[in-house]
């Protein structure tokens, strides 16, 4: 299971993009039993075919992911803000999104808008 600690420890290791996309473990999104999702490598990005084609997470271009991680009933697409979790068993698709923190400036801002 994969619990919100999990999801800010991986979010705090791939920080960064690899330096090549050829660092990306690629292979495990091509597994036997991801197969549900249709995953296709076209134009330098992923597609996820068990995601709507509306959704931005239906084509992700390779060099934003930051990491493509194995998990026991999951594989992860880790993107700066946010990670993509294709289920093993089934096409189910899991997405968390990163709550970016208020910056400095955003709180001078809150405090005088609040006046």
């Amino acid at each position: 299971m994969i619990t919100q600690k999990t999801i800010k420890s991986i979010y705090r290791k791939y920080r960064r993009k690899p330096a090549n996309v050829d660092e990306l473990n690629v292979g495990l999104l091509f597994e036997k039993n991801l197969e549900k999702h249709g995953i296709e490598i076209k134009d330098g990005a992923v597609i996820i075919n068990s995601v709507e084609p509306l959704s931005p997470f239906h084509e992700i271009p390779l060099d934003r992911i930051h990491a493509i991680i194995d998990f026991d009933i999951h594989v992860a697409i880790v993107l700066h803000s946010s990670i993509v979790f294709l289920r093993k068993d089934s096409d189910q698709v899991d997405v968390d999104l990163k709550m970016l923190k208020p910056s400095l400036l955003d709180y001078i801002t809150m405090g005088f808008s609040e006046k």
